[in-house]
């Protein structure tokens, strides 16, 4: 009888483990917050906007050079480089995605002069 109740505790236990893992799929990766800023897109027209950081996850859309961003917070890389950045859109994209979407956006496509002390990881 404890067999079956010590097999079973660690069934349900581990059923609520996955459970919150999908529920939260922020806990898979490490995000960094820093002060908010207001920036743009730059360099093309077919810039991935990211569920996630990676290249690897669903693009909610296209970016374009221009396109208005208010970055969030950041996600490090390799060598503790902000490698992605957390965005939201502040006007509609070139490429029709609607003002307020939220998501990730590989940084070497983020403009580089913000204020001092906001992009460090």
């Amino acid at each position: 009888m404890k067999t079956r109740t010590r097999a079973a505790t660690t069934l349900i236990t581990a059923a609520l483990a996955v459970g919150t893992l999908a529920a939260s799929p922020a806990s898979a990766y490490s995000v960094h917050n820093v002060r908010d800023y207001n920036t743009t897109i730059e360099g093309g027209t077919g810039i991935r906007f990211h569920t996630a950081p990676g290249y690897k996850t669903t693009t909610k859309g296209l970016l374009a050079t221009g396109d208005k961003i208010r970055v969030t917070a950041t996600n490090p890389g390799g060598f503790g480089n902000c490698t992605w950045y957390k965005a939201t859109l502040r006007a509609t994209s070139r490429n029709g995605l609607p003002k307020g979407t939220t998501g990730w956006v590989n940084w070497a496509f983020v403009h580089k002069d913000v204020p001092k002390g906001t992009q460090g990881c």
